[in-house]
């Protein structure tokens, strides 16, 4: 199992917002797939699957995170 954690997006950002889940809930995942997208007034990341499983989403897109925040698992 992998929980999915906000990454810092960087050195002086404390709060992203997720913008969009691009996968289901519940469905099957693949290492190195996109996932999840953030932004911040400095960038856009696209967070890939750590591993292959499947995506339980915890956290709602179109909220704001502050960067360490649990948005979902791997099982």
């Amino acid at each position: 199992m992998s929980e999915l954690h906000i990454p810092a997006a960087g050195d002086s950002v404390t709060e992203v917002q997720l913008v969009e889940w691009t996968v289901e809930h519940g469905a099957p995942v693949s290492e190195g797939q996109v996932i999840y997208t953030l932004e911040s007034d400095k960038s856009v990341l696209e967070i890939e699957a750590p591993e292959s499983g499947t995506l339980t989403i915890l956290e709602p897109a179109g909220e704001v995170y502050n960067v360490g925040h649990l948005v979902g698992r791997i099982d």
